[in-house]
């Protein structure tokens, strides 16, 4: 298995993900030359991704991705989720869409996918868990509150990809119109630092590989800030966690 975040921002967000030979991204919200110059790398191209799983329709997770038509990948996202990206970019509706309902556990090409909902100010936004070569991959990004069933997924993986927007401090005292400020730290906004910290210290030390702290807004946070933060976490834990900067890749995972 092979993980890793090509970006995740406020400005875009895609993760590569390969397991015995099947190739996926989790959204496709940076530009297309970026993930094209990623796959380059790799020797590849968006000719041999097999499947975006799209979690919600903001232009930060979907603006690549009209750039699949006549590609092999399988697009999927749940109904609403699919309209509504169809609506936004009309050069989406002609690609090979795969629906699925919010909260079924379905398999793609032998991998094991479940979807489940979060709280965000979207049609149905979901976060996703993906069981490859046995370990389990979760996603939970744009989530503005954690609920136990979140909770409970992020407690069974192996890698967790984990929002970790914003400071309230650097919030509050940003330029950002009220009406915003009021958004992100809504219940269907986004995630606080304290929030992710949280989950994070019930993590279970033997079962967790690698944590990657995501979606960190560029100018409400820093990564000096969360490391202050999780100063106070446990070594067994904080050793596992790595705070992935806006417009950059994170380290890969790979096994």
């Amino acid at each position: 298995m092979f993980f890793q975040i090509i970006e995740t921002s406020s400005a875009g967000n895609c993760a590569y993900a390969e397991c015995e030979g099947i190739r996926f991204l989790i959204d496709a919200g940076v530009g297309i030359k970026k993930i094209r110059g990623y796959l380059s790398k790799r020797g590849l191209d968006i000719l041999d991704i097999d499947a975006v799983f799209v979690t919600h329709e903001h232009i930060d997770h979907y603006r690549a991705l009209k750039n699949f038509k006549g590609s092999n990948a399988k697009i999927f996202a749940n109904r609403l989720t699919a309209e509504s990206i169809q609506y936004l970019d009309s050069a989406t509706k002609c690609l090979d869409w795969r629906i699925f309902s919010t909260g079924e556990a379905f398999d793609f090409m032998g991998i094991k996918v479940s979807s489940f909902p979060i709280p965000h100010d979207t049609s149905d936004a979901v976060g996703y868990r993906f069981d490859l070569g046995g370990k389990t991959l979760v996603w939970v990004t744009d989530i503005g509150k954690l609920t136990l069933s979140v909770r409970d997924i992020a407690s069974h993986a192996q890698i967790l990809v984990l929002e970790s927007n914003y400071c309230p401090r650097m919030l509050d005292n940003s330029n950002r119109p009220y009406s915003l400020k009021m958004r992100i730290k809504g219940s269907h906004g986004h995630l606080s630092n304290s929030d992710a910290i949280s989950l994070i210290e019930g993590l279970d030390s033997t079962l967790v590989d690698k944590v990657y702290l995501a979606h960190i807004s560029r100018e409400c946070n820093s990564v000096s800030h969360i490391n202050e933060l999780l100063s106070g976490i446990a070594s067994s834990i904080r050793t596992k966690i790595e705070i992935v900067p806006p417009l950059q890749e994170s380290s890969p995972f790979d096994f």
